[in-house]
């Protein structure tokens, strides 16, 4: 009976792969984007590119969203969480409140307690949008931080000198649209690494200011991207992969790497001019 039961367990739930498909766009979590990525991504955003995710995987990223949104509760009992709220009394009240930070995260009409919805920055001229983890207002420099928060094993946190390039994209991108959409005071980003599945130990990396130069980085790359397309200068559109150990699981590293790349790019493109398949 233990076996029948130990490998059910194994089969059913920890060596268990479920299917999804590949996004490639814009957006926060992608960042610093491979342009030719994207440009592929762009010819297939029609179709479906399948690929199996672990339950490891799986169970890894619902821990962090589980972290991520203790954190938010957290500071949302103390008023000083910035974004957008909805009261979680819907019969009696229901009101939505944006761009504020609640006092002890509850409703200003009712009192009840409200739900902290992460706030969409989007750029409309380029089509980026991300969800930013937490704009939090530190009373002692009267000004707002934008925290990137990750959770990570206790290792990689002490041994850890830097954090990695995508984190510091990605607060980057987030605090500086912030501040100009919606004129926060902000004075600086902080990406946190926070321990899993116990909160210490953590690290954290402070920069100043709101990265304004390695979002712009981002915008014109991506800019650059879109005229290329329209010209049909796609062969000019460059990719990070080097060597098969740079994919990562990119579904179009056979296409890049490839000897043949120029010629599968041009067919590519032309696929996706006809809209034969796209």
């Amino acid at each position: 009976m233990r076996e029948i039961i130990n490998e059910f367990i194994t089969t059913t739930l920890l060596d268990y792969e479920s299917e999804e498909n590949w996004r490639y766009s814009f957006r926060g979590s992608a960042l610093p984007i491979c342009p030719r990525q994207l440009m592929l991504g762009t010819f297939y955003k029609k179709t479906k590119l399948p690929h199996q995710v672990s339950f490891s995987t799986r169970y890894a990223f619902h821990i962090g969203r589980a972290i991520h949104a203790l954190a938010q509760e957290t500071w949302a009992q103390q008023g000083l969480l910035w974004g957008d709220w909805k009261c979680l009394d819907l019969k009696h009240c229901g009101v939505n409140f944006s761009n504020v930070c609640l006092e002890g995260g509850k409703c200003i009409r009712c009192g009840s307690p409200s739900q902290y919805i992460e706030k969409l920055v989007t750029d409309e001229a380029t089509g980026f949008s991300g969800h930013c983890d937490a704009p939090v207002y530190i009373p002692r420099l009267d000004s707002y931080i934008i925290f990137e928060l990750k959770s990570r094993n206790s290792n990689i946190i002490t041994k850890a000198t830097e954090p990695y390039e995508s984190d510091l994209y990605q607060v980057s991108m987030y605090a500086t649209l912030l501040a100009k959409k919606y004129w926060l005071r902000i004075a600086g980003r902080v990406v946190l690494w926070i321990g899993k599945p116990r909160p210490r130990p953590f690290k954290f990396w402070f920069y100043e200011g709101t990265g304004e130069e390695l979002a712009a980085q981002q915008f014109a790359l991506k800019m650059d991207l879109d005229q290329k397309i329209k010209e049909g200068r796609i062969l000019e559109v460059d990719g990070k992969c080097r060597t098969p150990e740079d994919a990562d699981g990119c579904p179009f590293a056979g296409i890049c790497l490839s000897p043949a790349r120029d010629r599968l790019l041009e067919e590519e493109y032309k696929e996706w001019l006809s809209g034969k398949s796209y």
